[in-house]
């Protein structure tokens, strides 16, 4: 309702103005609630005073003027007169609500004054003002709900810019390089948000660490407060996961984006293979592997399915007698061994040497690898010696069954998370099987430390796996009794050391007339030298430790023997649980045991905690860390591209705008890896190479982009016949390229020829007559093979070279075979068998 006085606007049900107190406009005049209405007055009748608290008189308030009358002036004022409309003035008391007992503020009796309309003025503002309190509340209200979601009080919390939390890179000097954001400090920041983060490797071309992004999220968004928010960190260059399997032309954009030289290789299948052409089949590093730092020059190799000659890839799954069969009808010499392997391949081919995808030529030797479990242990292990009543079973060094690459379930680091187990020569020299073990990078000083089934024994009892031929001894007094292998779960320890004894770092094998003093080893050629007092500093060492699980090994029956450490155990339980479908090994973590090192002075061999023994029934063998679990063992790695890569024919793939090293239709290489264009840089020049002596000679150019052409003659006017009156030469012209090269610590570079790019004219071995000459096409002195190269840079020491290499400077008598130093490069076929084949530069 609008007020006619003030323009304000009212709610309905109102009877005064809640803003002026004016009367609303009303349908009738009937009085409510016991508060008069409007009331008729006489034509200029006054409005009589009220009287004041002491008895004075009170000005009169103005009248409030009915509806549609005019607003009287304010007292003391004057307006202008209109008689018209003043008789048509009304004037009415002032009506206000009585108080209590019927009283009206002041004394006075509700007949006059002006009280009664300012309560009513008052009494019907509140709903205002409630209102504009409202309001403002809304209003400050959504301000703080505004500034609290900004700051991330309520609504969940918002992934931070990657940029805010950028750390400087400096180079070899010190200087600033960049700024970088690492992923440990994503997380940090995440944290400190109170989310929860998980981080998963991705292979890049970015440094290891560096932060690529959130996965299924991006920086800004908000996500829910306690969270689990995955960042994605750089495990450097490495090969995806799911790579095997796709087609070739799907993965070359990501793997330009790798950083490294990625080089595309034809492997083999069969001829009626389903495994179709183009398809990525074999890598290296294997799958989910990434490159450790001295693999990065060389980068990452990709074999793609073409068919040809060889052990193709898809012999993997294959039925082992079937496999036989097949690589036997082509000719080649073919081995069968057996081999741990997954479940899937169990009683099929798990592998090969040389690896599946291999090129071979006829006669060629294969050896393929079936599967076994653990059903198969003991027949590989162990070995029946002796006859008649002194027949016994005793343990068999037999490296063949674990040979291979072994990696966590997640690599962050190769050279961390991966081991290589390889045959090594024991200390009893080679044996059927490859005797025993190494760890690659861990070859061991002394051959006692190779790693093998058992303690030493000067005795075969130290080595019986059972009680045949043991006389009366019982199966528990066998020295190897708290040995798992004689145990029921399927698995079995490999350790280094034969629970001997060190002094200082040379293992003591109790031989004649070696000594241990105060740590320091030391051995006498004669008794009357060895010193007196006996043996001191002598300590138990703990060494390579690994426990070897088959498929089908009893694990749970392992845990519950106790054999882990129960800390450990626990800690493994909380992990995903480990996967027996596939081989794997536990490897002990000195980094987890407080003591690795114990005194063996006055002991028995059988006191020794690291290595199971049995020292009258009781194995002092300390509870291994860690325990089994999906994150802490090493699982073997069945395909890990272990080919001889560079031997392979490039693939043709699709390029990208981002240059790799991958060969074009011309078979030059479209990126050049730092080191190779080092190389090329130092070794590009004119080359020739001869004797001085003979009608021979060879030439050869090398570019700076690894490309190369020569030619190789050798001219005999004697040889000559009816068609041919003018003598014989032979003649090579052959281009080719260099493709790797790796700087030695002698300046010198090892160059790798890439002999698929390797051509030669014409047919080697036909011949033509030419103006009277029979000409033959040859294989080139000097640059077969296509192999490897060893580049000399200009200024090397010419002391380093033999005779023979600097003969093909022209003789021992040229400047070259006098000179100090090289006065420019020299090129020097390693494969070139006893002959020494050099090149050298002809400008100097």
């Amino acid at each position: 309702m609008i007020c006619t006085r003030c323009g304000a606007a009212n709610e309905g049900g109102y009877r005064f103005c809640a803003e002026c107190g004016a009367p609303l406009p009303q349908g009738d005049a009937t009085v409510t609630g016991g508060v008069p209405g409007p009331v008729p007055a006489a034509p200029g009748a006054a409005v009589p005073p009220v009287p004041g608290p002491s008895g004075a008189s009170v000005p009169p308030r103005p009248a409030v003027p009915m509806p549609g009358a005019p607003v009287p002036a304010p007292t003391g004022q004057s307006s202008p007169a209109n008689p018209a409309d003043a008789a048509a003035t009304t004037t009415l008391p002032p009506v206000a609500p009585a108080g209590p007992g019927g009283a009206l503020p002041g004394g006075g009796d509700g007949g006059s004054g002006d009280g009664g309309a300012q309560a009513v003025a008052k009494k019907n503002r509140l709903p205002l003002i409630l209102a504009i309190v409202v309001a403002a509340l809304v209003v400050v209200g959504g301000i703080v709900a505004f500034l609290t979601y900004r700051s991330e009080v309520w609504g969940g919390k918002t992934l931070p810019d990657p940029a805010s939390v950028a750390t400087s890179v400096t180079d070899a000097k010190g200087k600033k390089k960049s700024s970088v954001v690492k992923a440990k400090d994503v997380t940090e920041a995440l944290k400190a948000k109170g989310l929860k983060t998980k981080t998963v490797q991705v292979f890049s071309g970015s440094d290891k660490g560096v932060f690529l992004g959130y996965s299924g999220a991006k920086q800004g968004d908000r996500v829910d407060a306690g969270s689990t928010v995955t960042v994605q960190e750089s495990a450097g260059p490495g090969v995806p996961k799911d790579t095997v399997g796709k087609n070739v032309n799907k993965v070359v954009d990501l793997f330009a984006q790798m950083g490294v030289p990625v080089h595309y290789k034809q492997v083999v299948i069969s001829s009626d293979s389903k495994t179709p052409e183009g398809q990525v089949s074999t890598t290296y590093p294997a799958p989910g592997v990434g490159l450790t730092d001295d693999e990065m020059e060389n980068g990452i190799y990709i074999g793609v399915a073409s068919k040809g000659d060889g052990i193709p890839v898809d012999v993997m799954g294959m039925d082992k007698d079937k496999a036989v069969s097949e690589l036997e009808s082509q000719g080649y010499d073919v081995d069968l061994e057996p081999h741990y392997s997954s479940k899937q391949y169990v009683g099929k081919i798990s592998g090969s040497y040389p690896a599946p995808g291999s090129s071979l030529e006829s006669g060629d030797s294969v050896t393929l690898y079936y599967g076994v479990d653990k059903s198969s242990t003991m027949d590989l292990l162990t070995q029946t010696t002796g006859s008649g009543d002194y027949e016994m079973d005793v343990t068999r060094h037999n490296a063949t069954p674990m040979i291979g690459m072994y990696c966590k379930s997640e690599v962050k680091d190769a050279s961390k998370d991966c081991i290589t187990l390889e045959e090594a020569e024991g200390p009893y020299g080679d044996s059927e099987g490859g005797g025993f073990l190494q760890i690659k990078g861990h070859e061991p000083s002394n051959d006692f430390d190779t790693l093998g089934l058992n303690n030493f024994s000067q005795g075969v009892d130290g080595v019986m796996v059972s009680t045949k031929g043991a006389g009366s001894m019982s199966a528990s007094d066998l020295p190897m009794a708290n040995h798992l292998l004689l145990g029921k779960t399927g698995a079995f320890e490999l350790y280094a050391g034969m629970g001997l004894p060190n002094c200082g770092d040379t293992v003591m094998t109790g031989a004649m007339l070696e000594y241990c003093q105060s740590g320091t080893y030391g051995k006498v050629s004669d008794m009357d030298d060895f010193p007196s007092g006996g043996n001191s500093g002598e300590t138990f060492n703990m060494k390579d430790f690994l426990v070897y699980a088959p498929v089908g090994t009893d694990v749970k029956s392992l845990e519950d023997a106790g054999y882990f450490d129960s800390k450990a155990l626990e800690s493994a339980k909380k992990q995903k649980a480990v996967d027996t479908s596939r081989p794997f090994i536990v490897m002990r973590d000195p980094s987890l045991y407080n003591e690795t090192k114990v005194s063996a002075d006055g002991t028995s061999y059988l006191k020794n905690p690291f290595v199971p023994t049995n020292d009258k029934g009781t194995n002092h063998l300390v509870g291994m860390k860690p325990a089994p679990s999906d994150s802490t063992v090493y699982y073997l790695v069945e395909q890990n591209g272990d080919l001889d890569w560079d031997s392979l024919p490039d693939a043709k793939v699709k390029q990208t705008s981002t240059k790799q090293d991958s060969s074009d239709d011309s078979g030059k290489s479209s990126k050049m890896d730092k080191t190779l264009a080092e190389a090329m840089k130092a070794g590009a020049a004119e080359y020739g190479m001869g004797s001085g002596a003979g009608a021979w000679g060879a030439s050869l150019t090398i570019s700076e982009d690894g490309t190369f052409k020569g030619s190789y003659y050798d001219t005999d006017m004697g040889d000559m016949g009816d068609d041919h009156p003018n003598g014989s030469r032979s003649e090579s012209n052959y281009t080719g390229r260099f493709k790797s090269a790796k700087k030695n610590s002698d300046g010198t570079y090892t160059l790798q020829c890439d002999a698929s790019a390797f051509k030669v004219d014409g047919e080697i071995g036909t011949s033509r007559i030419e103006d009277g000459m029979q000409v033959t096409t040859v294989k080139p002195a000097g640059m077969d093979p296509c192999g490897e190269f060893t580049l000399y840079p200009k200024g090397y020491d010419t002391a380093q070279l033999s005779d023979d290499q600097l003969m093909f400077s022209g003789g021992l008598g040229s400047t070259v075979a006098n000179s100090s130093e090289l006065p420019g490069p020299a090129l020097y076929n390693t494969e070139s068998s006893d002959m020494e084949y050099t090149f050298f530069d002809l400008g100097n």
